[in-house]
């Protein structure tokens, strides 16, 4: 058996875990749901462990692990941030973000199954498919909760049993069985993930690489149209003129959108890390109730409002009894 192969395959699959404890760190810092925040630090905080047992193998078959942060994992992670700061309403915010949780989800999974297809020591092999099949779990969750055959599952916390069961009336008010309503009570002993989630660094190389795009197309367009024009009246102009003119062009408007995105990312990410309103920064409270309701995705819509007007219009009123 080759272990330095084997340590490599592992050193890659511990990167790969790493980007997405970091991922649902970031998806967490973006979503003003408690329940689908606390869904995402669950699942961060799973693979921070799953990283450590990973390391730890590496360790016993004698390599060193070498963590480090690829380009696209951090453009990515940044890309979350942009696209949610930039989409209106509460419901499309949850919805762009699982989408992208989606992009590194597939990552992951293929990463792990690749690693299977070499020759694993016994133990090691059986801690990847444990660790796959704790991955697959997660995955079908987000898959739900994206909408999958015909069903979508929507989430909500509730900081009391009266609350919870206010919008369990609701929801059968709104013709939704009650055998599609799970209600679950929090452990407060569960570990949330306390680790970085929206980095600024991040946001401003996503916005960069997205501003450079943009305009490397606006360059190339503006290049063909100074070609254009000159066939039809600059017969003075080279054509190595204008080949420089156009890769001028190209080059300007390059570092001119590289520069806006990077600013416009700064902002995103300094207002993400500095106002993230519903962190769970002091735990799970003993009588939180988590509520999942599997519906047809022709009425998830309906189903996430009502929840969402039972959570706010509970916590308007424990404001109201507890002023400051």
């Amino acid at each position: 058996m080759n272990n330095q192969r084997v340590v490599k395959a592992l050193g890659y699959l511990c990167r790969i875990v790493e980007a997405g404890e970091r991922g649902y760190a970031v998806a967490a810092s973006n979503v003003s749901n408690r329940a689908l925040k606390f869904l995402f630090q669950t699942f961060a905080q799973q693979r921070a462990s799953f990283k450590q047992e990973i390391i730890a193998e590496i360790i016993r078959l004698g390599g060193h692990a070498h963590l480090s942060s690829s380009f696209l994992g951090m453009v990515h992670r940044g890309r979350i941030d942009i696209f949610a700061a930039l989409t209106i309403g509460a419901e499309n915010v949850e919805k762009v973000i699982l989408k992208e949780v989606m992009v590194g989800e597939r990552v992951a999974l293929a990463t792990y199954e690749n690693s299977l297809k070499i020759d694993l020591p016994s133990d090691t092999r059986e801690m990847v498919l444990r660790q796959l099949e704790e991955v697959r779990r997660e995955v079908d969750q987000v898959r739900l909760l994206r909408g999958r055959n015909g069903k979508r599952m929507v989430v909500r916390l509730y900081d009391s049993k009266r609350d919870a069961e206010k919008a369990l009336r609701s929801l059968k008010d709104a013709g939704i069985a009650e055998n599609e309503i799970e209600m679950e009570n929090l452990n407060p002993e569960n570990e949330l993930y306390n680790g970085r989630g929206t980095t600024i660094l991040e946001t401003i190389m996503s916005g960069a690489a997205g501003g450079a795009i943009w305009g490397a197309v606006a360059g190339i367009l503006a290049a063909i149209g100074i070609f254009q024009i000159a066939s039809f009246g600059l017969g003075n102009a080279t054509p190595t003129t204008l080949q420089f003119i156009g890769a001028i062009s190209i080059l300007g408007l390059v570092a001119g959108g590289s520069f806006i995105g990077s600013m416009i990312g700064l902002f995103i990410g300094w207002g993400i890390t500095s106002a993230d309103e519903y962190a769970n920064t002091d735990g799970l409270k003993s009588e939180q109730i988590l509520m999942r309701a599997v519906v047809k995705e022709s009425i998830a819509s309906t189903a996430w409002n009502i929840l969402n007007r039972v959570a706010m219009e509970a916590r308007a009123l424990h404001a109201s009894a507890n002023p400051i």
